[in-house]
């Protein structure tokens, strides 16, 4: 049975960043890879993810072990350990080969049975990169979403909030009242998958840093998350740099590499 913890570290903090899959945790990394190394071997052995179903931490960790340069011993060690173990770094290496490690194909090849390289090879296939329906909320009832919010907050309810992000959202600059609580949401949520929902929320009502909050996303590891900020950080060296890499890279989606190709070969789409 795998092991799961849900203990985050402080948003604040490199764990605690990394076990989120923030775009800041990646690039706070690169500046010293050699500390980083046992905090992303962590992330891969353990289970930090909110629902396995939902948030995705396989691309952002293959990311990390090739752009660190960490050595893959320590991720094939863990083919031999629990199953969920063995399938988190068994989806880490298996995009580190479809980005063209040699190291990573044959260590799959050489402790995986065929039909489980093959199921892996399935489980990697292009995601959909679709937004979660709109409620269905008419005039959006701005007192009564942020005393949900409120509440949310409070109770330390992850799961489904987004949705109320969302009816904030098209309240628009009626709604600047819950700037404060969404960003908190946005950086303290576990749940990635609803990260995306949260930073659309922050630009529709206006909040200030959302542009660096946009760039930061280009390393997210939600693919929603890292197209908002294709779609919308700020034109500059650092983040066209990052969109290239991002274009450029065969572990990627398809449509977060479609859209940096076409912000980078179209001028700035950024508002």
């Amino acid at each position: 049975m795998t092991q799961r913890r849900h203990e985050y570290a402080p948003p604040n903090t490199l764990p605690g960043l990394l076990q989120r899959g923030r775009g800041l945790g990646a690039t706070m990394a690169a500046e010293d890879p050699a500390a980083a190394a046992d905090l992303v071997y962590g992330c891969i052995r353990w289970e930090w993810r909110w629902d396995a179903a939902l948030d995705d931490r396989h691309l952002y960790l293959a990311r990390l072990v090739r752009d660190l340069e960490l050595p893959l011993a320590p991720v094939v060690g863990m083919l031999a350990a629990d199953e969920g173990t063995r399938d988190r770094a068994a989806g880490v290496l298996t995009l580190l080969a479809r980005g063209g490690s040699a190291e990573a194909r044959d260590a799959l090849r050489a402790h995986l049975p065929p039909e489980a390289q093959e199921a892996q090879e399935a489980g990697q296939g292009e995601l959909p990169v679709v937004a979660p329906p709109d409620g269905p909320g008419g005039e959006p009832d701005v007192p009564a979403l942020l005393a949900e919010l409120e509440r949310d907050w409070v109770d330390g309810t992850w799961c489904g909030p987004m949705r109320t992000a969302r009816g904030l959202a098209r309240a628009g600059a009626q709604a600047a009242g819950a700037i404060s609580l969404l960003r908190r949401f946005w950086l303290w949520t576990p749940h990635s998958h609803e990260r995306p929902s949260y930073l659309e929320a922050l630009a529709a009502l206006g909040s200030a840093g959302t542009a660096e909050a946009y760039a930061e996303s280009l390393w997210d590891c939600e693919a929603r998350a890292r197209l908002l900020g294709v779609e919308h950080a700020p034109d500059r060296p650092d983040v066209r740099d990052r969109l290239a890499r991002l274009r450029d890279d065969p572990m990627e989606h398809s449509a977060v590499r479609k859209a940096a190709a076409t912000r980078l070969g179209g001028g700035s789409t950024a508002g």
